[in-house]
């Protein structure tokens, strides 16, 4: 049974209104963090990454979707941002999994889809796939 989201929000890109919204709900083995940026879409920064670590490392977690549903059009800095949790979780023994983004939306240089794979859908993200190595993730 999933935990009721709660929602907390980045460094404010200003005092008034934060850049980033994190949104985590649990499910069974998995932590899914939805991203949604501010009116104006902010850019990537340390205290994202920072942000989202925290979430992790608070909730346990060693599988992580990260939701992009409410993000438009991720820039460099964001898929930069997200490689570093990539790599950190990968050297924590855990996964990180990108879901809600148009194939056109991904990343095609920022990030190495073997750290960071996207898929279409939570559903898609949460389920195994193969790996070209014959072992799943």
């Amino acid at each position: 049974m999933a935990a009721t989201p709660a929602r907390e929000a980045s460094r404010p890109a200003t005092a008034d209104r934060p850049a980033w919204e994190l949104t985590p709900e649990r499910g069974p083995g998995w932590l899914f963090v939805r991203l949604e940026a501010a009116d104006t879409p902010p850019r990537a920064s340390a205290r994202l990454t920072e942000s989202i670590w925290e979430m992790i490392r608070e909730h346990h977690a060693n599988r992580v979707v990260l939701e992009f549903d409410g993000v438009a059009r991720p820039d460099e800095a964001l898929w930069n941002s997200i490689a570093e949790l990539g790599s950190r979780m990968r050297d924590s023994g855990g996964l990180i999994r990108v879901c809600g983004l148009s194939p056109a939306e991904q990343p095609q240089h920022a990030a190495d889809p073997a750290v960071v794979p996207c898929f279409a859908s939570r559903t898609d993200a949460v389920g195994t796939r193969a790996c070209p190595e014959g072992r799943c993730e």
